[in-house]
């Protein structure tokens, strides 16, 4: 890349904030892709060409301009904490870091606009000091910023009671800046507006304001229930998420041996050898939720009740969701995992036909959400990995027989369920009519894209 180009990015941002030593690259252009062994040797030796962190919409608008004037690829970055390497710059370019773009500008006990690298830690802390809470959050929450949740993300913590971030009303308005020679700052609200950029994965618009809907603020009593076989475990979780007199923020099950996987929870005895786990966070008291499982088999334990669980470590939720993957390659490296989504019918049925077919090849991990149509039986199964084939032969036999996957070993986002399709194509043509917005993401368009990268003069 010209020095005159890097230059100009200096004027617009500052010299401090233009980052072009080969350490800072090499870190800074990595997101979690290595969850995936087919993804590492692929992504591993990308990297921009140059990383910028703008603090104002108004840098932001000058630094975009720039890049297209001079065909200069942009990719977004936030906490860095996706998994299908969307957040790594493909075709070198610049690599626009957002994290000092962190200001929370509005905040009531309905919902908090923020900048869109504001941490999500720092908003659910904010939100309670209005009585409030995030409805929803990823397992990540520490590390994870506003636009990286909501353009990289679906769901989480707090989905088994409000739905995923696509469902009305969760995020009632994001402003986004155009990748155009003169771009445009657009506020969208309403669920249509939305789609096209809601886990867009940094393809369609870049995203520099969120509104996030709060919920009121709750104490949360954290549970770890342990079972003698997985089976027992999942149908009390069924129970317990389809209980609507039940208010709860986590409705998470574990197949054995993936609890032993969870090494501060084991210091803690709270995951007993051999034994099926259920993680549950609800306002019920101890006497209360013990009285539920009573019939359903379950033995609680781990309570840490509302004034606990504020240590790093001890939030149940940090073993939950992509967490439960990470604590899992921490023990095994030969580990990773698959996103699965049963059929509602047949979820019992098709687990024991995966374990018949596969074995321990696939641990069942299960999170319950709520869908439009009632609650949905999700999963982040771990698999043993023996190679591509394997991964294939497993995703090819689960879309078979009624499974359906969101395969997190393409950084290809058309490749698989995770694409909601033509509107996205139809928006980046709109919106980044040049293609220079994180390309490299999309098989059908690579043929029509060519970027060379590095060509700013």
């Amino acid at each position: 890349m010209k020095t005159s180009f890097i230059h100009k990015l200096q004027q617009i941002v500052g010299e401090d904030q233009v980052l072009i030593d080969e350490k800072n690259l090499k870190s800074g252009s990595k997101d979690c892709f290595h969850f995936s062994p087919v993804l590492i040797p692929i992504l591993e030796d990308k990297q921009a060409e140059v990383i910028v962190r703008p603090e104002t919409e108004a840098e932001l608008i000058e630094l975009i301009a720039c890049c297209v004037a001079e065909s200069v690829p942009i990719t977004p970055r936030g906490g860095g904490t996706g998994n299908y390497g969307q957040g790594v710059p493909l075709h070198g370019g610049v690599l626009v870091n957002t994290r000092r773009m962190n200001t929370i500008l509005e905040l009531s006990p309905e919902q908090v606009k923020v900048e869109a690298g504001t941490s999500l830690l720092a908003v659910e802390r904010e939100a309670g000091t209005v009585g409030a809470e995030l409805r929803m959050f990823p397992s990540t929450i520490a590390t994870s910023s506003a636009g990286g949740f909501v353009t990289g993300g679906s769901g989480g913590i707090g989905s088994i009671q409000w739905g995923m971030l696509r469902d009305a009303g969760n995020i009632p308005h994001m402003r986004i800046i155009t990748v155009e020679k003169e771009p445009r700052v657009i506020d969208l609200t309403g669920p249509e507006e939305l789609a096209d950029v809601l886990h867009n994965c940094g393809l369609t618009a870049f995203v520099t304001q969120v509104t996030f809907a709060l919920a009121p603020k709750t104490q949360w009593h954290q549970y770890v229930y342990s079972f003698d076989d997985f089976t027992q475990a999942l149908k009390a979780g069924e129970a317990v998420a389809k209980d609507e007199e039940i208010f709860k923020r986590l409705v998470s099950v574990f197949e054995w041996p993936i609890p032993s996987f969870f090494t501060p929870l084991q210091k803690r005895g709270a995951c007993p050898e051999g034994k099926a786990a259920l993680f549950l966070m609800t306002d019920r008291e101890p006497e209360d939720i013990a009285a539920w499982f009573a019939d359903r088999g379950g033995d609680c334990s781990l309570h840490l009740p509302p004034h606990e669980g504020k240590g790093k470590g001890f939030q149940i939720y940090d073993f939950t969701w992509n967490h439960t993957t990470q604590w899992a390659m921490k023990a095994d490296s030969n580990l990773t995992y698959l996103q699965d989504a049963y059929d509602p019918e047949r979820v019992y049925e098709q687990i024991a036909l995966r374990k018949e077919k596969f074995g321990n090849q696939i641990l069942s991990h299960i999170e319950f959400i709520r869908g439009a149509d009632g609650i949905r039986t999700g999963g982040l199964s771990i698999v043993d990995y023996r190679g591509r084939e394997q991964l294939w032969e497993i995703i090819k036999w689960c879309e078979d027989n009624g499974i359906r996957i969101a395969n997190p070993h393409t950084h290809f986002l058309d490749e698989d369920s995770r694409w909601f399709g033509e509107n996205f194509i139809a928006a980046k043509n709109r919106w980044d009519p040049e293609h220079l917005l994180n390309p490299g993401h999309l098989r059908q368009l690579e043929p029509a894209t060519q970027i060379a990268g590095g060509t700013g003069s």
